[in-house]
């Protein structure tokens, strides 16, 4: 099907609209991302049942310490941090596909979480903490996390 110069044209700006419109007011984009919850998040929830299980004494959320780790088991100076796919760049996940508009603002901001993740695991391991990192897309997986979590903490000894 050939088009002529100007439907040519007209096609390609209404393309290019729809990729960079967004069906929400700017208003109502951000009520509906202020409702994205930081904490006690589905994943969360199911990693906190496998250290119950396990029966560790961790905290939840902890502000005080660098990063605010999703879990920490203080008696193992162990730190957990339940990563999102998409929003940490798991590398090689389906879900950690960047979206198709606007690709440098999110090309820009999940490279910063994950620069900013690697930073703060460096530094939390130079202070003598154990960092573990569990992938959201992984917790279908929970045999092999409820392995991992195992050797991460028996036989290991008790941090005094």
């Amino acid at each position: 099907m050939m088009f002529t110069r100007v439907e040519s044209t007209c096609l390609k700006e209404s393309r290019d609209k729809r990729r960079t419109m967004d069906v929400y007011t700017k208003a109502k984009r951000s009520e509906i991302m202020a409702r994205i919850k930081g904490s006690k998040t589905s994943p969360e929830k199911i990693v906190a049942s496998m250290l119950r299980k396990l029966k560790l004494k961790f905290r939840s959320n902890v502000k005080s310490l660098l990063g605010q780790p999703d879990f920490v088991i203080p008696l193992y100076k162990t730190i957990i941090f339940v990563h999102g796919c998409f929003w940490h760049n798991h590398r090689n996940c389906k879900r950690s596909k960047l979206p198709t508009t606007n690709k440098a603002f999110w090309r820009r901001k999940i490279l910063g979480n994950k620069q900013r993740d690697m930073r703060i695991a460096r530094l939390l391991r130079k202070e003598g903490w154990h960092v573990i990192t569990i992938w959201q897309c992984k917790l279908g997986e929970q045999r092999q996390i409820m392995a991992r979590l195992k050797r991460a903490f028996y036989p290991r000894r008790p941090m005094k």
